[in-house]
């Protein structure tokens, strides 16, 4: 019996996942996500792991610091959860 799966097949697809992984890595890490856990959940399979990273980086809202304390506080927040602090940022998810 001769294989009729050739494994010179699955070098580009090894390729493609490498350079999704490799740009879902360095999309969190500039969004300021879990780099090394969205780099790695980019590595299972094209192309629906790229959608999910997509929709769920982008539905998240904005975040700025917190006047009082510092801390990251999202936009759509009234009061800083850490302090307390009324969020001045409210309502500008731009």
């Amino acid at each position: 019996m001769k294989e009729s799966f050739s494994y010179w097949m699955l070098i580009p697809l090894f390729i493609l996942l490498f350079t999704q992984g490799a740009w879902i890595f360095n999309d969190a890490s500039k969004r300021g996500h879990n780099k090394w856990l969205w780099g790695l959940f980019g590595l299972l399979n094209v192309p629906s792991n790229l959608i999910v990273y997509l929709i769920v980086t982008r539905a998240v809202p904005k975040s700025g610091p917190c006047q009082d304390c510092g801390k990251k506080v999202r936009n759509d927040y009234r009061y800083c959860p850490h302090c307390g602090v009324s969020n001045s940022n409210f309502g500008k998810n731009k």
